[in-house]
């Protein structure tokens, strides 16, 4: 009697444990989480939407603005440039060799078109000022421009000045200042583009950069290898300029430093004699003879960069139309 009762109990206890731990009848399915699971998903078939991809980083669809070289010739084509910006003008010197009023910014345009009965001078914005009243520039580039003018300070500073592209689009206003005997501001924009006009226009060279690049006791020093592009488009002194052809190679040639006379410091272009170092700072400060088709090179060296540039013209035929080529180069050191 008493082995029965024995048994009966642990029947009991074993049955029991079996239902893990429900007090109810049948088989319970609830899933015991005291028991690891191989690393089970517990969050169940729906996908986890915190790991899809963060939509705030989708790309930025809107087309890159144009750089200022980009915008000069070519801002009817590209469609997107900004408005001209215009930092400070002035009455200074050294507009093209004489006294004038500069205007110093961003994103100035040309017209495409040149004025060719009086020396091709470029159109590009036009002057929202009854002083000048004009669109025709002496010296015309993506970020300086000026007009000659003589030296009346009374008369060439103290107004605003505005400028309006030929797009349409307008500047901001300034005061015209009288800057006469103070080297003028010289914008570089810092590229290689071998026609950015303003792509090293950074201050002249000055005697002690010069004599840094020769190695004791050498009379000549080289900066680099400079090749020299070119390209042309059609123009008609009416309608304007056309699209640019293809890029092609001008020269190749190498440009450097040499002692000349015992004192002085000369650039040079190859065998050619661009003259002694500028003792003040302008536009254009040496001049490089050539037997190439561009006659010669006009240049802007600086302590870490040389500039080359030539623009020519065709004849102007009956019907207006002609050729316009530019020449450029840019090199670093």
């Amino acid at each position: 009697m008493k082995n029965w009762l024995w048994l009966s109990l642990f029947a009991g206890y074993v049955m029991g444990c079996s239902s893990g731990g429900s007090t109810g009848g049948g088989t319970d399915t609830t899933v015991d989480l005291s028991v690891p699971m191989d690393n089970a998903d517990l969050a169940g078939s729906n996908a986890d939407l915190g790991s899809t991809p963060d939509l705030r980083t989708q790309p930025d669809l809107a087309p890159a603005i144009p750089t200022d070289a980009e915008c000069f010739t070519d801002w009817k084509s590209l469609g997107n440039c900004p408005a001209p910006q215009i930092t400070e003008s002035y009455l200074g010197n050294n507009c093209v060799g004489t006294t004038g009023v500069f205007v110093v910014g961003r994103y100035f345009q040309s017209g495409n078109q040149f004025w060719t009965s009086n020396g091709f001078m470029p159109y590009g914005p036009y002057a929202q000022t009854s002083k000048l009243n004009r669109d025709t520039w002496n010296w015309l580039s993506p970020r300086l421009m000026c007009i000659t003018t003589n030296s009346d300070a009374t008369y060439w500073s103290g107004f605003a000045m505005q400028v309006k592209n030929p797009d349409g689009q307008l500047s901001n206003s300034v005061t015209v200042a009288n800057k006469l005997g103070v080297p003028p501001t010289l914008p570089s924009s810092g590229t290689t583009n071998p026609f950015d006009a303003n792509a090293c226009m950074d201050t002249p060279m000055t005697v002690a950069q010069a004599q840094a690049k020769f190695v004791p006791p050498a009379s000549t020093a080289t900066l680099g290898a400079v090749t020299i592009s070119r390209r042309s488009r059609p123009c008609n002194s009416v309608s304007g300029c056309g699209a640019w052809g293809p890029i092609t190679t001008e020269a190749s040639t190498t440009a450097g430093l040499q002692v000349s006379g015992g004192t002085s410091i000369h650039l040079m272009l190859g065998t050619s004699d661009c003259g002694a170092l500028s003792s003040s700072q302008q536009i254009t400060t040496n001049y490089c003879p050539t037997t190439g088709s561009a006659g010669s090179y006009d240049a802007h060296l600086a302590g870490s960069c040389l500039m080359l540039w030539q623009r020519r013209f065709s004849t102007v035929a009956g019907d207006g139309s002609y050729t316009q080529t530019d020449y450029g180069a840019v090199i670093k050191y």
